[in-house]
């Protein structure tokens, strides 16, 4: 424990980590039990400061590209509390959009397969970022590649211009205090950083990146 709280590596202080986890899970108690007696809220307090004593190290996971390590659910409620009232607005759009152009048919629906690169080094970022792509109706992840590469399925144009127009990745790079070269990518650019990756596993065998400590 002690050489673990003294790693220089991590990316913010295991305690508060650690606090940040409890006050999730005892959020999560109280929501779904109700019950707010007194011995019931011992039995809360006990079994989550248990539960996150023992499991919180397991939410650290090694950046992308560099050697820190990064608290997967440490991330500022106010900047995501916008960020989720942000992207509900546009699943909303987005479905209006879509529904209007499936209730129109024939030219209006153009499937498409889009790519554009966005290197987070969080692995949190990495993965909130496709999921929210695959929440908003139109879009679909289909791959990432190491390099950060995103392959997308767009239903239409007008997914298309709203996807790789960046504001999404964008908001998601702020949201975790990072800066990404975001790039639109042809499907050449795209080929050759397959081909890349192909090489170096092919060479020096498959490493996982995001590793647990």
């Amino acid at each position: 424990m002690k050489n673990f709280i003294k790693n220089k590596k991590l990316q913010s202080p295991p305690l508060c980590n650690w606090f940040e986890l409890l006050i999730i899970l005892l959020i999560g108690w109280f929501v779904l039990s109700g019950i707010f007696e007194r011995k019931f809220i011992i039995y809360g307090l006990l079994t989550c400061t248990i539960i996150s004593l023992v499991c919180y190290q397991s939410f650290y996971m090694k950046g992308i590209h560099s050697d820190v390590y990064y608290f997967l659910i440490h991330v500022n409620p106010f900047r995501f509390a916008v960020y989720f009232l942000w992207l509900m607005k546009e699943i909303i759009k987005s479905s209006l959009s879509v529904t209007i152009n499936v209730c129109k048919g024939g030219k209006s629906l153009h499937p498409q397969i889009v790519w554009f690169r966005a290197d987070y080094d969080n692995p949190a970022a990495r993965a909130l970022l496709a999921n929210s792509i695959t929440l908003t109706p139109g879009t679909v992840t289909v791959d990432i590649l190491e390099d950060g590469t995103y392959s997308v399925h767009a239903l239409t144009e007008g997914a298309k211009e709203g996807l790789l127009d960046g504001t999404m990745q964008r908001k998601v790079a702020s949201l975790f205090h990072e800066e990404i070269d975001y790039q639109v990518l042809e499907a050449e650019e795209v080929e050759r950083s397959r081909k890349m990756v192909h090489l170096i596993e092919t060479t020096f065998g498959r490493k996982g990146r995001m590793k647990r400590i």
